[in-house]
């Protein structure tokens, strides 16, 4: 993904990983971990679960910061449930924040914050996320495929 003396990279992971689709982020960092992306200089893996709030002044230390999470997208917005998708921050932004959530705080939020907080920070944010229809306790569209397909997302990101 990046080389030595590239910009440094936050991914976090988010969602709890006893509910189903909701640990797609953490079977996201699992899977980056076995790849040894977590020994890759100026690469941090963290596994926010569902507490983003918690890690939101981290965000200024970084210049590229991929959120992984499940989406909850009943209206099939973004595709079919199932669907990997890599939204840039202006592409998530304007959802409404009524949107649900199980985190403490919804990702679209914790940059909002994030923006205000630090109005001058330049970080580049993404949004790697599984589409889902509805979150159940069961595991209906984090597979492992998907999961390996989202890692592959994060390593080819546009450097724009």
């Amino acid at each position: 993904m990046r080389q030595t003396g590239s910009p440094k990279t936050l991914i976090l992971g988010l969602g709890n990983p006893l509910s189903g689709d909701d640990g797609f982020g953490a079977g996201v960092l699992d899977f980056l971990r076995h790849e040894g992306m977590e020994s890759m200089p100026d690469v941090a893996l963290v596994d926010a679960h569902t507490d983003l709030l918690n890690h939101l002044e981290e965000f200024a230390e970084y210049d590229l910061i991929l959120l992984i999470d499940a989406i909850l997208d009943p209206d099939n917005k973004l595709g079919q449930p199932g669907r990997i998708v890599a939204l840039r921050e202006k592409e998530f932004l304007h959802w409404s924040e009524a949107s649900s959530s199980v985190h403490q705080m919804s990702p679209m939020l914790a940059v909002k914050l994030f923006r205000q907080l630090y109005p001058e920070n330049r970080s580049r944010i993404f949004l790697i996320g599984l589409v889902v229809d509805q979150l159940t306790r069961d595991l209906r569209y984090a597979t492992q495929e998907r999961i390996r397909l989202a890692a592959a997302a994060i390593k080819n990101l546009p450097d724009d």
